[in-house]
């Protein structure tokens, strides 16, 4: 196993004296910058004039543009989305820089593929949660912190690692474990846990069985509307894949273990299309076709999206979230 940091490893008395700078105030950078307040660090905030600029202002904070946040914070953490990062990082954030700053990446995505070359007179770090940013938050008032993975990208200082455990001590982490890593490595295993198809294989099952006269309510409340498989992710992640089949009948058990388990021949394809996914991002075509994708006005992208949300599972989706008094598409879980 690698390394794994907490609590006792880090010093947050190392950001003593620096200003920590959140670019983006979506759910990541609100987050991570109320839990490094709450902990007694420095904090100010950068981001583009809107409706996140006036929320940041709203929870107190000092609010900068982008283009001035460099000249006011030696230690910037960059919560934009991957996509926008490099531009803004080129034009808004590097003809500001401090020697001896300290960059802060919740991703390996630009690093990875250089799309981001940082001076070298900076260190360059990756702190990158193992959580949705409101769980960040969630996770650190209730005192339970969440994973991350970390690594040193550019030491120029000679104490990079030190800083970014003081960050991930800040912002709680260390509270739950941080775990040396690489940008490489983030990018691979996040980047193959979005493109498996977990959305089309679960439309697939809804089809076959509404297409075997089944009702869409139950096909819905069974796969994810119900709820249940929140219950069964939390089970996944403190008990364990196999051993949280303790909690399901036998009946389930046999089930899942036996007839869900693929034959020889599937099993082997199924990893070869897993080891094809992992090549296309290991090699950067994945990347490449993103950003051609985005120059070209995201057509596939959009496309997409429209299938999926015109198909007839949406719509029966719909009118059971009604019956159940919830808002579909609603992006405040539980509200």
């Amino acid at each position: 196993m690698g390394r794994a940091f907490f609590d006792s490893d880090a010093d947050l008395s190392l950001l003593a004296g620096h200003t920590v700078g959140i670019l983006g105030y979506g759910n990541q950078g609100r987050s991570q910058a109320l839990n490094l307040r709450d902990s007694g660090v420095s904090v100010i905030v950068g981001n583009q004039r809107d409706a996140s600029f006036d929320h940041a202002v709203a929870d107190g904070f000092d609010v900068f543009e982008l283009g001035d946040i460099a000249k006011h914070a030696d230690v910037l953490a960059l919560l934009i989305p991957d996509e926008a990062m490099p531009g803004i990082f080129r034009e808004l954030v590097a003809p500001h820089l401090q020697d001896n700053a300290v960059l802060i990446f919740a991703s390996g995505y630009n690093l990875y593929y250089e799309a981001i070359s940082p001076p070298p007179t900076v260190d360059v770090v990756m702190v990158a949660p193992r959580m949705i940013g409101t769980g960040v938050r969630e996770t650190y008032q209730r005192g339970e912190g969440f994973p991350s993975l970390l690594s040193v990208e550019q030491d120029h200082s000679g104490r990079a690692l030190d800083m970014a455990l003081a960050y991930a001590k800040g912002i709680g982490s260390t509270r739950a474990g941080v775990f040396l890593s690489s940008a490489e490595e983030e990018t691979v295993c996040d980047l193959l846990n979005e493109h498996i198809g977990y959305v089309y294989e679960l439309r697939r099952a809804y089809e076959v069985l509404t297409e075997a006269g089944y009702s869409p309510e139950a096909a819905l409340l069974e796969f994810y509307v119900s709820g249940e498989e929140m219950e069964l992710a939390r089970a996944h992640a403190y008990m364990g894949l196999f051993h949280q089949l303790t909690l399901h009948s036998q009946t389930s058990q046999y089930g899942q273990l036996v007839v869900g388990k693929a034959s020889s021949e599937h099993d082997q394809a199924e990893k070869q299309r897993l080891r094809g996914l992992v090549e296309n991002i290991r090699s950067g075509r994945f990347a490449k076709d993103w950003a051609t994708e985005q120059q070209a006005g995201l057509p596939t992208f959009r496309r997409a999206q429209r299938d999926g949300l015109s198909h007839p599972m949406i719509a029966e989706e719909g009118k059971l979230f009604t019956v159940l008094k919830r808002r579909q598409g609603d992006a405040e879980f539980g509200s």
